[in-house]
């Protein structure tokens, strides 16, 4: 068990507190993915957590995937009624399906890979022809702030972590075989604050370079 499979098994218990209690931002996630992805799709979720953002996407088929135990346990739990779901504890660089899909999704997971470059080639490998990847990360730059708001109990603990830029991951993702299609920055403020928050994130993403925050 590595260090990263220990953190996510330690706060699984308090996973959905964290995403309630911060849900202006999780809700927002969820938004960017139901705004790619119609209902009733093949998809396959990498670092699902708990299941709520496959669950929500309401797919035909979908598989989550967690290096957590304990994670996808309560997943499969939460989601017992719904025979269109499945649940697998496995690391990106090792799962392995014969399903194919229409979407793989990977939800702020790329800083908590073991391996950034192993698992995106073994994510490519899984991808049938057609197939699109969408991935979302905390912009870099974001580090100092986040940190400052776990150590407030603001937010959720992250556990063993390495962001990388995004410049470096478009670069990882085309060394696996993978074409670029769409880049977006997307909440540049992701606390909830009445009025303020809306209208920010509204005007911001349509500021170029200042959009960048996001």
């Amino acid at each position: 068990m590595n260090e990263v499979e220990k953190h996510f098994d330690t706060i699984a218990p308090s996973y959905d507190y964290w995403k309630h209690k911060n849900w202006y931002y999780y809700d927002s996630v969820k938004k960017v993915y139901s705004g790619f992805i119609p209902t009733g799709a093949r998809v396959l979720e990498i670092g699902c957590g708990t299941g709520d953002i496959l669950a929500g996407l309401k797919p035909v088929l979908g598989q989550g995937v967690d290096v957590s135990g304990e994670m996808i346990r309560r997943a499969q739990e939460k989601y017992a009624n719904l025979k269109n779901l499945d649940f697998f504890q496995s690391s990106a660089a090792e799962f392995r399906t014969t399903e194919k899909f229409d979407y793989i999704i990977l939800p702020d997971v790329i800083e908590h890979l073991e391996d950034v470059k192993t698992s995106m080639l073994n994510i490519a490998g899984i991808a049938s022809d057609g197939v699109k990847i969408i991935i979302t990360m905390a912009n870099p730059l974001w580090e100092p702030i986040l940190e400052v708001a776990e150590k407030l109990g603001l937010k959720m603990p992250e556990g063993p972590h390495k962001r990388i830029s995004i410049k470096q991951l478009v670069g990882i993702c085309r060394d696996s075989g993978l074409s670029l299609d769409h880049l977006s920055y997307y909440l540049p403020f992701p606390k909830y604050m009445p009025v303020f928050s809306n209208i920010f994130n509204i005007v911001v993403e349509k500021i170029p370079l200042l959009n960048r925050l996001g």
